[in-house]
């Protein structure tokens, strides 16, 4: 059976969402992807959306809020507070193998009271991590960051994905060299991909794969 992942960001929009999309395409049929909770989703088809039907699967997510700030504060303003323990139950029904994307980045708060963040998420279904880092100007510092965070959570850190989002330069030139020098995992390389063409998606993702296996 193929690993399961748990998908978290350096920060929100980085491309968790391409990535985790990349993989449930290369296993179409054959995985479940899931985005348990989202902001800023607001009438039209959602992260949680685009990765089912990457997967083959209908669209299953826990929570939606519209307003795009962090779920905490979505919450909050939308009056819907987050039931976490209906929300755990959710996650541990989910069948294997399965991709479970967080929201944001590492510590984005889900809830205050009690204080529930994305790192709570990910230790509740305790999978390997894939890190997705945008290569952009900035990457070194929060990629080595969010990867002592998910060790010092007592996790694995299966891989950091670096995606291309934009022109090379002077720095995006460098990262992934960097990168491998410095995080002490095994850091791989994800090409700019068109997130609405399944067969881009797809082979993206078979790459990544046979690099994860």
């Amino acid at each position: 059976m193929a690993r399961s992942y748990f998908v978290t960001g350096t920060d929100t929009d980085v491309g968790k969402s391409v990535i985790t999309a990349a993989l449930a395409a290369a296993r179409h049929g054959q995985v479940t992807a899931v985005k348990p909770v989202a902001s800023g989703v607001d009438g039209g088809p959602g992260d949680a959306e685009r990765i089912a039907i990457a997967a083959g699967h209908p669209p299953t997510v826990f929570a939606t809020w519209r307003t795009p700030v962090s779920p905490h504060l979505a919450a909050a303003l939308e009056a819907r507070p987050l039931d976490l323990h209906a929300l755990l139950d959710w996650l541990d029904a989910i069948p294997e193998p399965r991709l479970i994307e967080g929201v944001g980045g590492w510590r984005v708060p889900l809830a205050l009271e009690p204080r529930f963040e994305v790192v709570d998420l990910a230790r509740h279904v305790d999978l390997p991590v894939l890190v997705v880092a945008a290569n952009r100007l900035g990457v070194l510092n929060h990629t080595l960051l969010t990867v002592e965070a998910v060790r010092g959570a007592g996790l694995e850190v299966a891989a950091v994905v670096l995606n291309t989002v934009g022109a090379e330069d002077a720095s995006t030139a460098h990262n992934l060299a960097d990168l491998r020098a410095l995080a002490g995992v095994p850091v791989h390389p994800f090409p700019h991909v068109d997130p609405t063409d399944p067969g881009a998606l797809a082979r993206a993702g078979r790459e990544l794969d046979a690099l994860l296996a």
